[in-house]
């Protein structure tokens, strides 16, 4: 065989690099660390690995105490990561890291404890927003609900109408009264864009660099919102006694936030309501997990989409989850958009149409969850606009995106 100087070089080089990567992990610490193996029969881009604090600690050779944690890969680089302190009790709770994955091929990485200090700089790729719309635009903290049912008089407070989030593909804002819809703001930016959104003279309802307010909500769920079915009657959940919103985490990796209801009137009867929203780096949907206190056992949680611009819907099941969406000129310029709702096929209950008016919900592709046994139920919101991917123009790539959405969610 002939000697290959370059080949060799390579190879010695990369002899070199694993050399000293293996010595890296041992120095860092007094002792080997354990190598976390992530694996999948799908291939997935961007996927979301959470561990706990306590699992993390099993993986280190001390314990972590008080310091952060670095990802690395079996290549010695930085994996994006953020360490979220979920309760608020100044020591954080979960560890969340982006991963790329080839479907039966296995990656390792390794946890160093840090100081915050020394933590990699990844790029934001997910945000959220709640703040007064007037100087000097500062975050809302401790405001309660507003009980009106109108633009005019929310707007005058609350830059978006209420708390927003988003990430590099889409965005979504609620609006922080008693109509508590959902809507959504289009992107053609990767860049986070709706800190400025709605100030400054910006108006979000009109197409600038970034993207805009692309979806018409009135009296329908929107884009996701809740509410509680009992037998054959359908109660939005937005009145209560009093809502309250909380900042979770926000960062390279993904955002959270939570809304909360207490004294919510369904029926004769009074439930609390706690809305978890979360939303990944990479990905065209959001979820929520409700948690409704004092269950008696016939109660569906209900979920929608707006159908004021496109009153057919259609249905699909990929990868474990019940699919109905919808397709069609339905953005607020007339634009492409699709819209899916996704529900573990197990939680699944029916579809149906909510009338085109009356007092209640109208306009709605309604889908019925059930509740789990510790009271939650948990669903998927999925937007695909033309202007952020042309592929959305098409019902045939809209749906290809969302049995890959599907399949995403079912990577554990």
């Amino acid at each position: 065989m002939m000697f290959n100087p370059e080949k060799s070089f390579v190879m010695l080089n990369k002899s070199i690099f694993a050399t000293f990567f293996g010595v890296f992990l041992m120095v860092g610490c007094s002792a080997p660390q354990k190598g976390f193996e992530v694996s999948s029969t799908l291939s997935v881009q961007d996927k979301v690995v959470v561990l706990s604090y306590e699992q993390v600690n099993d993986y280190l050779p001390e314990d972590i105490g008080n310091k952060y944690i670095e990802v690395v890969n079996s290549e010695g680089l930085s994996l994006s990561a953020q360490c979220d302190d979920l309760d608020k009790d100044g020591r954080w709770d979960e560890l969340a890291f982006l991963i790329n994955l080839e479907a039966g091929v296995p990656q390792t990485v390794y946890f160093n404890a840090v100081d915050k200090s020394e933590l990699p700089d990844f790029p934001k790729r997910t945000n959220v927003r709640f703040g007064y719309v007037d100087e000097p635009y500062a975050e809302v903290s401790g405001e309660e609900r507003l009980k009106s049912t109108d633009s005019p008089t929310i707007s005058g407070i609350f830059q978006m109408e209420g708390p927003a989030w988003e990430n590099d593909l889409v965005g979504f804002r609620n609006y922080y009264d008693a109509r508590n819809g959902i809507d959504i703001f289009g992107k053609a930016t990767t860049e986070m864009a709706l800190d400025s959104a709605g100030i400054k003279g910006q108006n979000y309802h009109e197409l600038d660099d970034w993207g805009m307010d692309i979806l018409k909500v009135g009296n329908s769920l929107g884009a996701g919102a809740v509410a509680i079915r009992i037998g054959e009657e359908t109660f939005r959940v937005g009145r209560c006694e009093k809502g309250t919103y909380e900042f979770v985490t926000e960062g390279p990796v993904r955002a959270i936030l939570k809304l909360n209801y207490f004294g919510v009137p369904v029926a004769e009867r009074t439930y609390d309501v706690e809305h978890v929203i979360s939303i990944n780096a990479g990905d065209h949907f959001y979820k929520s997990k409700v948690r409704v206190n004092n269950l008696q056992g016939d109660e569906e949680l209900v979920t929608g989409i707006v159908n004021m611009e496109q009153k057919e819907a259609f249905e699909m099941e990929e990868h474990g989850m019940q699919i109905v969406a919808s397709h069609g000129n339905q953005a607020y310029l007339g634009e492409m958009l699709g819209m899916g709702i996704l529900v573990p096929d197990t939680d699944f209950v029916e579809t149906w149409k909510a009338p085109d008016e009356g007092d209640g919900i109208v306009e709605t592709h309604m889908v019925a969850i059930d509740f789990e046994s510790d009271s939650s139920a948990e669903y998927y919101f999925f937007g695909g606009w033309e202007y952020q991917d042309e592929g959305f123009k098409t019902m045939e790539y809209f749906q290809q995106q969302l049995t890959a959405a599907a399949a995403k969610i079912a990577v554990h």
